[in-house]
């Protein structure tokens, strides 16, 4: 938890409970108290499915044990899992929010005005060049297949993964490949084959893949990979050509924050252009109304921090055919039925050759 004082005397306290690092939301926080100086920010950084859990707690649903002090319920949720998000408003526990910056919202970037897409993140996927020969590094997932099928493969023992048992945004990623995919249970089997290395939570995996234990991860947020190259480190990046997923920010005000008040303007800077650009420069984000055009109407993106499309050789940015936006929406939900998601994971350990799939997740 990290609380950012206000510069005048204090007059209120904003509590946010968000899944994104808190070193790179601080400048926006920081921006956003120059126009609201007396104002305080409490900002806890939290797995997401924690943000979840708790959201359900302090609403009282049922069969939902509450522990958490409602003194300190969050007024404004931030996650990762656009699916959990949109589960919460479905389920009546978020507040509908009306303003100019909403309304200009294009359909695709919010839910009934309840759940808002604040930016995009590509996931991609990331390589050493030390481990992996730049030229044979896979533009598509067919050729992530070949490259695990061959003899000799420098992805042996060194490929990693998210833990989709462990992980929401795991799981949400790999139900999407195998809605898109149709042979993702086989890619899955050929990781399983190569002994994939699995985590919960995307930085110990780039760790891994930066000191040289791994040579290449799959499904990575490129906010991540990105920081990382800006900070000097060697890692690639490549944006599959088959078909590229947008996994989505998402933000909502909570039925039961205390402070819906303060959150309403926060919400709205966010969204704004100058929180936008704060947002896409400090986390790498992709600014939400460019995502939605790129997946809409077939436009190219450029991925924040570079100069354009990544070079063809690297995996260069596909065609807005395909880029496949994860925006808040009931079509979401599908994977969140409990008896579905029980036999997807069954299906999803067998494929890769993992046992435990009877168990929950934690994610970031």
């Amino acid at each position: 938890m990290t609380r950012f004082a206000a510069t005048a005397r204090e007059a209120s306290v904003l509590r946010i409970d968000s899944s994104t690092d808190t070193a790179l939301f601080a400048p926006a926080i920081r921006d956003f108290q120059r126009l609201y100086p007396s104002v305080t920010v409490q900002y806890t950084d939290r797995q997401s499915l924690d943000i979840h859990a708790r959201a359900l707690a302090l609403a009282g649903a049922k069969g939902v044990a509450s522990a958490v002090d409602v003194t300190e319920a969050p007024d404004l949720l931030i996650s990762s899992s656009p699916d959990l998000q949109t589960q919460l408003a479905n389920d009546g526990h978020a507040l509908s929010h009306q303003s100019p910056q909403t309304r200009e919202l294009p359909d695709g970037a919010h839910w009934r005005r309840e759940a808002f897409t604040l930016g995009a993140d590509a996931v991609v996927m990331a390589y050493n060049p030390r481990l992996l020969n730049p030229a044979l590094a896979p533009r598509t997932r067919g050729q992530l297949l070949a490259l695990l099928r061959q003899s000799g493969s420098p992805l042996q023992g060194r490929i990693g993964t998210y833990d989709a048992l462990r992980s929401g945004l795991g799981y949400l990623l790999a139900t999407q490949d195998s809605r898109f995919d149709s042979t993702a249970s086989v890619l899955l089997a050929a990781m399983g084959a190569a002994r994939a290395r699995l985590g919960d939570h995307i930085e110990p995996l780039l760790d891994r893949l930066e000191q040289g234990d791994l040579a290449l991860v799959y499904n990575v947020p490129a906010s991540y990979a990105l920081a990382r190259m800006a900070a000097g480190s060697d890692l690639r990046v490549i944006v599959p050509e088959d078909y590229t997923l947008l996994t989505t920010r998402v933000a909502l005000i909570p039925a039961s924050a205390r402070h819906p008040e303060l959150a309403r303007p926060f919400l709205d800077y966010l969204l704004s252009p100058q929180g936008q650009a704060v947002l896409a420069r400090d986390t790498r984000l992709l600014p939400v109304r460019q995502a939605v055009a790129a997946a809409r109407d077939g436009r190219a993106l450029a991925l924040p921090g570079q100069p354009g499309p990544l070079p063809a050789a690297e995996g260069a940015a596909p065609s807005g055919s395909a880029w496949r936006l994860l925006s808040p929406g009931l079509g979401l939900l599908v994977y969140l039925d409990p008896l579905k998601r029980q036999r997807f994971l069954q299906a999803w350990a067998t494929s890769l050759g993992v046992p435990g799939a009877g168990h929950g997740a934690g994610e970031r």
